[in-house]
């Protein structure tokens, strides 16, 4: 017979293992920024309290605020990149039929999607790189729609892939 605390302990250990690592880092509350040294990208936001974690390989950051908002800059590399072409690239974006809101602008390099998914809406922009692609993905309440709106809008305007 298996002990029931035994498994759920067992469990926790595998999932705490197969997790990547992430250390929490310092933003300045009043003029939130990030850079990324691995791959060139820099972003900022609005003001507030958030907790940051940067990934222990480099690839980006994890913002969130306790309250319903998820923020990730980081570079996707999933698929390798590096073997999709172009006009891949772009197929991609038009593979998200529930797209609420779709931008595609080939000649720049990057395309945004959003949509609403179980009550979160989900907020999309990756550029085009042959090694990598920038990405800034958001994740909130749509019912806090008002309260993100800025610090959406800040960290797209500011959202430097290279």
């Amino acid at each position: 017979m298996i002990n029931k605390p035994s498994v759920a302990l067992f469990m926790v250990l595998c999932l705490a293992v197969s997790v990547a690592c992430a250390e929490e880092i310092a933003v300045n509350p009043m003029a939130p920024a990030y850079h990324n040294a691995r791959f060139g990208f820099s972003l900022s936001w609005t003001p507030g309290k958030y907790t940051v974690f940067e990934a222990d390989n480099g690839d980006g950051i994890t913002v969130t605020d306790g309250k319903g908002l998820t923020m990730q800059a980081y570079a996707d590399l999933e698929p390798r990149a590096g073997d999709v072409t172009r006009k891949d690239f772009f197929a991609k974006a038009d593979s998200k039929p529930k797209a609420d809101y779709k931008r595609v602008d080939k000649q720049k390099g990057w395309y945004v999607v959003s949509y609403v998914e179980n009550g979160m809406i989900v907020y999309t922009k990756q550029f085009y790189h042959k090694d990598h692609w920038p990405t800034l993905h958001f994740e909130y309440p749509q019912s806090m729609k008002k309260l993100y709106s800025p610090l959406v809008n800040a960290a797209v305007s500011t959202f430097t892939p290279f």
